[in-house]
């Protein structure tokens, strides 16, 4: 009885293969899952932390503690709330300007507040 040697390499092969679609689609059903909000269905929203989008998008031009760099001083600044969101909208000189892509207009209105509150 001679057995072929390369059997067991294309079982562990199918079964691979066929593991990979199987994660995969268990994958697909979650991710689904995941966009409804989870088993419940409802959506649950994610709280917006203004320290952190400054952080991430602000500090590069206007200082680690928003004190001005190459950008002007944002921390505890003077100018009025609809002045800021239209230059954070629109931009001004080398600012660029910031479409909801970026922040949505509920954000904006907390990163605003935390703009003017910072020291």
């Amino acid at each position: 009885m001679n057995r072929n040697p390369v059997v067991p390499f294309i079982l562990i092969l199918l079964m691979g293969v066929g593991l990979i679609f199987f994660m995969s689609a268990q994958a697909a059903n979650h991710e689904k899952e995941d966009a409804e909000g989870g088993e419940g269905g409802a959506k649950t929203e994610q709280k917006f932390d203004a320290a952190a989008f400054a952080k991430d998008n602000c500090t590069s031009c206007h200082g680690q503690n928003l004190e001005g760099a190459m950008g002007p001083k944002l921390a505890g600044n003077t100018k009025k709330p609809e002045e800021v969101k239209k230059i954070i909208r629109e931009g001004k000189g080398a600012m660029p300007a910031h479409d909801e892509s970026v922040i949505a207009d509920k954000d904006l209105d907390t990163l605003v507040k935390y703009l003017k509150e910072a020291k």
